[in-house]
């Protein structure tokens, strides 16, 4: 890959891979607090259209490759090197928008297999087997483009899709349940959390699981443990503000739960901690 090349690859789509999310969006424009300096105000803006960012606050813009290495802090040659195997060339599915809706088509569900894929799992020290268990290799096309990554099924049918470059789910978002005859649940916000606790022996094989996918499904997740009466559950939401507020909007229903993120303390979440220390 080129940095030409590199260069067609959806800005929003590298943003999203990296977990930075737009705090404002149209159909032609997302704004974003800047990945590349502290600020409180959004004024980094990607021009949805034309692929391209700019930061007001620095007075400086440019194509994916400037900013991949910036925020990243790689060589280009390294950047397009993760770049030619992230399995990502697309623009990314963008809800509330007023733009023709992506067409997505599923080709193949298979283990994981591909070596781009297993060296992602590898930088998160998550187990193949552990995941195979749990999750598929997923191909699938949107508007006839041809991508591929580690999909984690939710509850509508729709897959959450992980990869060095991507972030994002085809189909309905939703939580995903793994219903067991216990009445003991564990929470967490993202899959990667609930793959490194089996991993860590955290989930017992008879207990119950609620993964949200995204913290604005708590109340799916909520209303899902009214139907089940537990009487023990574990909560193990990120180490930063929005985690907090899911627990504490979980105890207010449900007293008896326990927060378990101090197993994590100082890291973000679950998947931080054994990223970082093993």
């Amino acid at each position: 890959m080129n940095c030409n090349t590199a260069n067609q690859v959806s800005i929003i789509s590298f943003l999203q891979s990296q977990g930075i999310d737009p705090l404002r969006l149209t159909n032609r424009e997302a704004w974003y607090l800047s990945p590349i300096r502290k600020e409180n105000t959004p004024s980094f803006k990607v021009d949805i259209q034309l692929n391209r960012w700019y930061d007001h606050g620095l007075g400086q813009g440019g194509k994916l490759v400037d900013l991949g290495i910036r925020i990243l802090k790689i060589p280009v040659k390294d950047f397009l090197s993760l770049l030619s195997t992230s399995g990502i060339n697309h623009v990314p599915i963008v809800q509330n928008t007023k733009s023709a809706p992506s067409q997505v088509r599923l080709i193949k569900v298979q283990g994981i297999q591909h070596p781009a894929l297993i060296s992602y799992l590898m930088s998160r020290k998550v187990n193949l087997q552990i995941a195979n268990l749990y999750c598929s290799e997923i191909h699938y096309s949107i508007n006839q483009k041809s991508f591929f990554g580690i999909g984690f099924k939710n509850d509508l049918g729709g897959l959450e899709i992980r990869n060095s470059f991507f972030k994002g789910c085809i189909g309905h978002k939703s939580i995903s349940s793994i219903l067991k005859s216990s009445s003991s649940f564990s929470l967490f916000e993202g899959f990667f959390d609930f793959l490194s606790a089996v991993q860590m022996n955290l989930v017992s094989e008879s207990e119950s699981v609620i993964v949200l996918n995204s913290v604005n499904q708590l109340e799916s997740a909520i209303n899902l443990l009214h139907r089940c009466s537990p009487n023990h559950i574990n909560s193990f939401f990120d180490n930063d503000q929005a985690g907090r507020n899911c627990f504490l909007s979980l105890k207010n229903r449900f007293p008896f739960a326990a927060d378990r993120s101090q197993l994590y303390s100082g890291y973000k979440d679950l998947n931080e901690m054994i990223t970082k220390t093993q």
